[in-house]
């Protein structure tokens, strides 16, 4: 293995005192030129000493091949094209390892040491590959000029060592489905110098994640779309963390009517809508966010946004951020006490990630109107007759957001509605929650009910209108009574079909049948035992005596 000095003549290596193969590289101002490759069979450490101050590798592929490589502290090393690490070689790197080309590791392990407190510079003015068959820890990198592309997923620091840092100088970090880790848990370990991070893949998998801990300061992250336009996301913890508790982002836009619905493994969603609204699609940006933390009692302060291209039909407005609930499919109303500190900016306080959210980790964000948000927090309202005597109204929410008070309303027509009872409301509430109101007086005949919500503020909401039938009352005469079995049904009303039931003593059902439209006397020959029966309709009953 040789250099080539400033003067172009050929350094060869030797041993330093240490054991280790040094390059004895004069100080010149142009530095020194390598020769590209370090072979599997120099086993010995490769070391570039601090008193060479800079090492330029003119090469378009420098391969490091089952050999350590040593920069120590001071050192700057620039490779004028890619480096390449294969058979378990590493930089143990306390300087500064600078390249223009594509970082490809296949060696095995993290490609640089633990215990390195050095950086690396992807500076190269058109796009630079992070690829290869094993993930690499850079501790402190720093990316400049064109974009860089991950090919292979990356990370800055260690769980071990959580100290790493990623400084973006101007340039955009291509997640391309893959995952860029920051182990460090100081809010400043992520340098925005104009540079950004590109997620924007619909399956949600381009994440950036952040190990977070200690630190509860604002740990701001610089997104931009594909055309490089920036918006920003930030989470703030409420308190400390547990050490390396992962904070993982991934964003990407929509079509206007917000197609395609996030999907990921444990959840999809399935709809813009809400009870009220079939499709809410016209009033909610063009944007998704996935914002996972570990299933535990956890909460913070969340920043979501989006880009002007992006803003609903009718434009930018107030916007609230709403999470899609996998429980129960339906989206959740917006948290309270959000605000808006730029015009496309969402900010939520005192968001809880725990087991009461399902799916626990993963939570996929819309930002809607506040005057239209996406869910209405009732799931569902009915109404259906008991017995043919009473009205039953059943309705559950999912969540309440300053609910008042529930009414019951009642209309003949389905067009003149009057107030039937009313039900308190929980307040605020991210539960699921069941109410029932029984309407003791229905009308005969068709019906039609419907529920309002009231807010303490006096906003009310309706749901759908449900209509319900009450059978008109039907007077039935049996004769003989008591009898031998055999007696007459008359009945004071034959418009419609009629539904009889004949249970004994013991409440089982002996015979049912239906006495048709038109028919207003029946003569049953009940063939049973001698007892009492009771004979049963819509609306009434009658006992029936029995003997032999």
């Amino acid at each position: 293995m040789k250099t080539m000095g400033t003067s172009g003549r050929a350094i060869k290596g030797g041993r330093h005192a240490n054991g280790l193969l040094v390059f004895p590289v004069a100080k010149a101002r142009t530095g020194a030129y390598f020769s590209g490759i370090i072979p599997s069979s120099m086993k010995p450490t490769l070391t570039f000493l601090a008193s060479l101050l800079a090492y330029n590798a003119h090469a378009q592929l420098l391969t490091a091949d089952n050999v350590p490589v040593t920069l120590t502290g001071g050192v700057t090393v620039t490779v004028e094209g890619g480096v390449r690490l294969q058979n378990a070689a590493n930089f143990s790197n306390d300087g500064l390892l600078r390249l223009t080309g594509d970082w490809t590791n296949n060696s095995g392990n993290s490609g640089i040491t633990p215990a390195s407190g050095g950086g690396v510079l992807l500076f190269g003015a058109n796009v630079q590959q992070v690829g290869g068959g094993s993930v690499t820890d850079f501790r402190h990198l720093t990316i400049t000029g064109g974009d860089k592309l991950l090919l292979q997923d990356a990370v800055a620091g260690l769980p071990t060592t959580p100290t790493g840092t990623l400084t973006l100088d101007g340039a955009r970090l291509l997640l391309n489905g893959r995952t860029f880790t920051l182990f460090n848990p100081t809010a400043t370990a992520l340098v925005d110098a104009g540079g950004s991070i590109v997620s924007e893949t619909s399956d949600l998998l381009s994440r950036f994640q952040w190990a977070l801990g200690a630190d509860v300061g604002e740990h701001r992250i610089p997104f931009s779309d594909a055309a490089g336009a920036v918006f920003p996301f930030a989470f703030t913890p409420a308190a400390p963390y547990p050490a390396n508790t992962l904070l993982s982002v991934a964003t990407y836009p929509t079509a206007p009517d917000n197609t395609p619905y996030p999907v990921t493994a444990v959840q999809q969603v399935t709809h813009m809508a809400g009870y009220f609204v079939a499709d809410n699609s016209d009033n909610t940006a063009d944007r998704f966010w996935l914002v996972d933390l570990p299933n535990t009692d956890l909460t913070g302060t969340l920043l979501l946004s989006h880009l002007p291209a992006e803003d609903p039909l009718s434009g930018p407005g107030p916007i609230r951020a709403q999470r899609w609930l996998e429980s129960i499919g339906t989206w959740q109303a917006p948290l309270p006490g959000q605000s808006n500190p730029g015009l496309r900016e969402a900010l939520v306080p005192a968001v809880l990630f725990s087991d009461g959210i399902a799916p626990q980790n993963e939570h996929i964000w819309a930002l809607a109107y506040d005057l239209t948000p996406l869910p209405i927090s009732l799931l569902y309202f009915d109404a259906k007759a008991v017995d043919n005597t009473f009205v039953r109204c059943t309705w559950a929410t999912v969540s309440e957001q300053n609910n008042d008070f529930f009414t019951v309303e009642r209309s003949r027509d389905g067009i003149t509605f009057e107030e039937v009872g009313q039900v308190p409301g929980a307040g605020t509430s991210i539960t699921t929650l069941h109410y029932a109101f029984d309407d003791q007086r229905p009308y005969s005949g068709v019906s039609y009910y419907r529920l309002r919500q009231t807010d303490y503020d006096g906003t009310a909401t309706w749901s759908q209108t449900v209509p319900v039938m009450i059978s008109p009352a039907v007077d039935i005469a049996v004769f003989p009574n008591p009898n031998q079995g055999q007696f007459t049904i008359a009945r004071s009303d034959a418009d419609e079909d009629l539904h009889i039931h004949l249970l004994d003593g013991a409440g089982r059902l002996v015979r049912q049948w239906v006495m048709p439209r038109g028919t207003d006397r029946q003569w049953v020959d009940l063939g049973a035992a001698s007892g009492l029966y009771t004979l049963h309709w819509p609306g009434g009953r009658i006992k029936v005596s029995v003997g032999r």
